[in-house]
């Protein structure tokens, strides 16, 4: 019987061991061939333990060699991809910049016409972009080879410019401030089917191609307008004639237009107020813009709205060629715009002899000499206050050009004076309302009765404005005969004046009041110390012999005056204070 032979295992002791120059081991070769390629080292050495018992030392080998292996390949995936970084970046600082251009056109697919650098290009466009997604005025981005890569959206700044004309294909005729030549835009897609007119402003892009938007800007002439308070006419004291003058030639051909045009009566088209400065010329236009409005408003039952234009004279002046008479025709134009949307406008403005002085040849004058006549046609071009009110205000008339005064265009001239001692009354009980506190002894002293405490103050003040005594001269007038007059406080009062008594007054009391418990208020005495200061820091005159400017200061009769001095002592005594 023959012997079984005990095999064994090659990890038995009994069994020889496997030298390294005796290959893998027989089970592993079919695994080794078919994957060798595909697989990294650690699932090399992975797969290799597998095929020792959990006990055998190799593992414990495999396992060091393992960590190694990791420790390797970590090392170099950081090495990789710092390496990735640096070419990235190596790549992105050597490659070539992108160009930026607008959009003037898609002419056909894929191919875009572009702007840039003041030159026209046909460009490709990306397949990748969405071509129906570019608008026209937009930015692009144009690779080196100017193909369009990108939509950057619209350009955030850009010149401004105004519409000057609206062409019929849709192009736009703009003109830039300052009186530069004119040029002709595109609309861009933001402004294809926009409602645009002439005198808006707009934003081109950089390349001054298109039209990117409407813009309200700074020099809109928007500062023009001014917000009319509720003025009744018993707000306005101390000029009885001339407020009846402007309702005469104001508010009758409005409101009694059926009789006008029964006697065939032509309405005035503007008027004059002239004067001495601060007696009210601006109140009275304001005054006559809201009664108006609020009696047509009353008669016809319709939503009448002012639109109270307050022009200041040097404001239209511009040292640009045309750019004045520019702003004129812009003025007259908003008017009319104004009235076809249901409001009366008033165009008011103050130191009218600064823009429309009396012409002159020289190159001095040169704007006045183009100025004026533009004026003068855009006033021919009204017929009547329907459309719109103009009133011009002056302190000197004399200087106005008699083409703008002449009869058809400013038809009324109405002398805005100095107030009277009566009308100075009216003016002192409007600013001194019975609202205001007043001082506690003057109260108890009238009986409590406000307005009589109001009337007494009134009294005192008015009586040292007007007096006649030697220490309330002001001017000394020397006539051709040798006599000499003298020109008191009294007859250079104004408006303004007494309103910056008033004021002086009331801040006296503040501070008496900020600086006493006790309870305090308005003093006869406050409102006297308030007119001496007052006139005494308005003793300013022109500093020349030119006696003409001094009469149309004062509002005074020229005849036969040969000077006009303050009077000398008022002088030193007002420095001395001062």
């Amino acid at each position: 019987m023959a012997r079984k032979t005990k095999s064994t295992s090659p990890e038995e002791p009994g069994a020889p061991r496997r030298s390294s120059e005796q290959g893998p081991n027989p089970a592993l070769e079919p695994i080794l061939d078919d994957n060798l390629d595909t697989l990294s080292a650690l699932q090399l050495i992975d797969l290799l333990t597998q095929f020792y018992p959990i006990e055998s030392p190799r593992r414990i080998e495999l396992g060091y060699l393992r960590r190694r292996v990791e420790e390797l390949e970590i090392t170099n995936d950081q090495a990789r991809q710092a390496i990735e970084k640096l070419d990235a970046a190596v790549t992105k600082l050597t490659q070539p910049a992108n160009r930026v251009g607008t959009l003037l056109n898609l002419p056909k697919p894929d191919i875009a016409l572009i702007v840039n650098g003041g030159t026209e290009f046909y460009c490709s466009i990306d397949p990748r972009l969405a071509q129906a997604k570019l608008l026209i005025g937009t930015r692009v981005l144009l690779n080196e080879a100017y193909v369009v890569i990108g939509d950057l959206g619209f350009e955030t700044g850009g010149p401004i410019a105004k519409i000057q004309d609206l062409l019929p294909d849709g192009r736009l005729r703009v003109g830039q401030e300052g009186g530069l030549a004119n040029t002709l835009v595109l609309r861009s897609a933001n402004l294809g089917k926009e409602k645009l007119k002439p005198g808006l402003e707009i934003r081109l892009d950089s390349s001054q191609r298109v039209a990117l938007e409407v813009v309200a800007g700074a020099q809109s002439r928007d500062h023009l307008l001014e917000q009319v308070p509720e003025l009744p006419w018993e707000k306005v004291g101390g000029q009885d004639e001339a407020r009846q003058a402007v309702r005469d030639a104001v508010e009758l051909p409005l409101l009694h237009s059926d009789l006008f045009q029964a006697y065939n009566h032509t309405s005035p088209k503007g008027i004059l107020l002239y004067g001495p400065p601060g007696c009210g010329k601006t109140l009275l236009g304001k005054a006559t813009a809201y009664n108006l409005t609020r009696q047509l408003r009353e008669k016809t039952g319709q939503d009448h709205r002012e639109y109270f234009m307050h022009v200041k004279g040097p404001e239209i002046l511009n040292m640009w060629v045309g750019e004045s008479e520019r702003q004129v025709r812009e003025l007259f134009a908003r008017a009319r715009e104004k009235a076809k949307e249901g409001f009366l406008p008033f165009i008011f403005i103050d130191e009218a002899e600064s823009i429309l002085g009396t012409r002159r040849a020289g190159r001095t004058s040169g704007i006045l000499n183009t100025l004026v006549p533009m004026f003068c046609a855009e006033m021919d071009g009204i017929e009547s206050l329907q459309q719109m009110v103009i009133i011009l205000a002056s302190n000197r008339a004399d200087m106005i050009d008699p083409a703008i005064l002449r009869p058809g265009r400013i038809d009324r001239k109405i002398k805005v004076s100095r107030p009277t001692k009566k009308g100075s009354e009216e003016i002192y009980r409007i600013y001194i309302p019975t609202t205001l506190p007043l001082d506690p002894a003057l109260l108890t002293e009238h009986g409590g009765d406000k307005q009589k405490a109001i009337d007494a103050i009134i009294e005192k003040v008015i009586d040292a404005q007007f007096s006649h005594r030697e220490d309330n001269r002001f001017l000394e007038v020397t006539l051709r005969s040798g006599r000499h007059e003298y020109l008191h406080r009294g007859d250079l009062v104004s408006g303004a004046i007494i309103a910056g008594i008033v004021e002086r007054a009331k801040e006296t009391a503040i501070k008496r009041a900020i600086a006493s418990p006790e309870p305090t208020g308005l003093k006869v005495q406050d409102f006297v110390t308030a007119l001496n200061t007052e006139y005494q820091q308005n003793d300013i005159f022109p500093p020349n012999d030119i006696t003409e400017d001094w009469l149309k200061l004062v509002d005074y009769d020229p005849e036969n005056v040969v000077k006009l001095s303050p009077v000398k002592p008022r002088r030193a005594e007002a420095s001395s204070i001062i």
